[in-house]
């Protein structure tokens, strides 16, 4: 693919997206909420973290620990979600 062609995908991709600008403040928590199970995950997953995505969602956002897995992992992920959260303010 040509790089002007590459280009004009990529404008025409950023038109689509600022059809839906500005996003509501909900919108924007939503998001917020889904990038930061979404990092923790992915980051501690690099590091060994044997905590499934779906484990982590619920430790986040229920505070629910899984059974049989080490407790420093859920540390971690709570850990690595308060930086997000930090980040973030």
């Amino acid at each position: 693919m040509a790089i002007k062609d590459l280009l004009k995908r990529i404008d025409d991709y950023a038109a689509v997206i600022r059809v839906y600008r500005p996003l509501s403040e909900v919108e924007v928590k939503e998001l917020d909420a889904y990038y930061r199970i979404g990092m923790t995950y992915s980051s501690n997953a690099l590091e060994g973290n044997s905590l499934t995505l779906s484990e982590t969602k619920v430790l986040l956002e229920d505070g629910i620990t899984v059974g049989g897995k080490p407790i420093r992992d859920c540390y971690e992920a709570t850990g690595h979600a308060r930086a997000c959260d930090f980040m973030l303010t």
